[in-house]
């Protein structure tokens, strides 16, 4: 009677066993985690967070070799602030205006135009758990004149929003006047347009 019972605890132990493995699953980590009924995982939140370029400690966009050859035809040589995933902010001179871009490789990403002596002293990165997807960037309207539309008195402001790749459908602008807490606007919609999965 006594071997019967050892018996049927150690029987019912064993399909407990078995009846339990199929509810866990291995996490990323090694250990076991309980599954869904559906034998899908539990999606993880998006963390979203941000880093900054400072755009005043920049140096050449240009080896010493191309700066030599472009000082020889009266050449402007670029600005080249490393920035997040592989990006740079570089800023290009020309007679009256200064062209912001996100360079990596062949990928160009126009910033826009702005004043040659341009006030901007950061580009904002959006992060999704860690990984940049999309910019801020402060910009400037001018009142311009004949010769340069970013002459002149500034006539407004706005923080850009611009995707990087794979995330160019979000372009936004948010006008600073008139606007409550224009940063956490800007931050708002970058994050709205990273797609929910």
């Amino acid at each position: 009677m006594k071997r019967i019972s050892i018996l049927l605890s150690m029987t019912a132990l064993a399909v407990l066993s078995l009846v339990g493995g199929r509810n866990t699953v291995p996490a990323s980590n090694g250990r076991f985690v309980g599954s869904t009924p559906s034998g899908l995982s539990t999606p993880v939140a998006t963390r979203f967070s941000s880093a900054y370029t400072a755009l005043t400690r920049c140096g050449s966009g240009m080896t010493k070799k191309e700066e030599k050859e472009a000082e020889a035809q009266g050449s402007d040589i670029p600005t080249r602030c490393h920035g997040l995933g592989g990006y740079s902010v570089y800023i290009y001179y020309s007679a009256c205006s200064s062209n912001f871009s996100l360079e990596k490789g062949a990928e160009n990403i126009s910033l826009g135009m702005q004043a040659v002596d341009w006030k901007q002293k950061t580009v904002e990165w959006r992060l999704a758990n860690g990984k940049p997807f999309a910019i801020i960037m402060r910009v400037y309207d001018y009142a311009g004149n004949d010769q340069c539309a970013t002459d002149g008195k500034i006539t407004g402001e706005s923080l850009m929003v611009r995707g990087l790749k794979g995330f160019e459908h979000i372009n936004e602008i948010v006008k600073v006047k008139g606007t409550t807490d224009p940063n956490v606007k800007a931050r708002e919609l970058a994050d709205k347009g990273y797609p929910k999965t």
